[in-house]
């Protein structure tokens, strides 16, 4: 890797900190700039905007916790065991173990509800993925009897997204991980 693409990196690095816990709009040069330790050129350098730093600061959250969870998802054999890598792996969202700033995905749909976004495709694409990803091991299970053959693996794992990014948020506003064990023991129990 070059000298501009590590440099590059870094803006991308630093920047979706600050996108993921002060938002897209609020996040200004600036910050950027205190963040990175660039000047504003150093910056433009690299990127044409601000919108373009947010695009590849989102998909750079994206991507790093669509490899743990894939990491963490294939050491299992079971629907059971990958679900719960799968659970264990979105509760690191509450303390900040992966990403700083809790669920990016659900990050940007709040902020793209509110305001005129310009990246919500890449939001909901982001959805589309991982409700895939959870859907995949549902049907895993259903193949090798562990769950119920009666559970729609498209309509579950969208109940359990959503369940998981409200018990998330709970977990971060009360700071206390009670909230999101509590949603993952409860959709064990439902699935198991």
């Amino acid at each position: 890797m070059n000298k501009g693409e590590k440099t590059k990196n870094h803006i991308i690095e630093q920047s979706s900190s600050l996108f993921n816990t002060i938002g897209y709009k609020a996040t200004s040069i600036s910050d950027i700039m205190s963040a990175t330790g660039l000047k504003k050129g150093g910056i433009y350098n690299h990127f044409e905007n601000k919108e373009a730093i947010a695009r590849a600061s989102l998909q750079h959250l994206i991507n790093t916790l669509k490899s743990k969870y894939k990491e963490e998802i294939s050491l299992s054999s079971t629907a059971q065991g990958k679900l719960n890598a799968f659970f264990t792996t979105f509760s690191t969202l509450a303390t900040d173990q992966i990403v700083v700033g809790g669920c990016p995905l659900m990050n940007a749909a709040i902020e793209a509800d509110d305001t005129d976004f310009e990246f919500d495709e890449e939001v909901k694409d982001g959805f589309k993925g991982l409700s895939r990803l959870v859907q995949k091991i549902l049907e895993f299970g259903i193949e090798s009897g562990e769950i119920n053959k009666k559970v729609n693996p498209e309509q579950m794992s969208t109940f359990i997204l959503a369940s998981l990014e409200g018990g998330l948020a709970l977990s971060r506003l009360y700071k206390e991980k009670n909230y999101i064990n509590t949603v993952i023991m409860q959709l064990n129990s439902q699935l198991f």
